[in-house]
């Protein structure tokens, strides 16, 4: 008798994990939250006058502590950006670093 009621528990557990209708080899999708960071804007021009420098990303002008997509223009220099979320930082710049000759 110890064995059936072993067997029946293990049943039991069995069945907790997978749905006995469901089709063969189908598999419950996960209920896991995905959190997407939205992509970086693209820097296409830097415009600097003696007050201030303005910059290009993604077609939007911006300026000192402008937003977009999230991001907050923190620092604008006359070939770079630096975009500030989440306490991190990025710099976008113009030119290549690598430039090869």
């Amino acid at each position: 008798m110890g064995v059936g009621v072993s067997g029946l528990l293990f049943a039991a557990n069995i069945h907790a994990q997978q749905d006995p209708t469901a089709p063969l080899g189908w598999k419950k999708k996960s209920s896991s939250v995905t959190v997407s960071t939205p992509s970086l804007p693209q820097l296409q021009s830097v415009i600097c006058d003696p007050q201030a420098c303005r910059a290009t990303l993604s077609g939007k002008t911006v300026t000192v502590g402008s937003v977009i997509r999230g991001y907050s223009v923190s620092r604008i220099s006359d070939s770079s950006v630096v975009l500030t979320r989440n306490q991190k930082q990025w710099q976008l710049s113009l030119f290549s670093t690598n430039i090869k000759q």
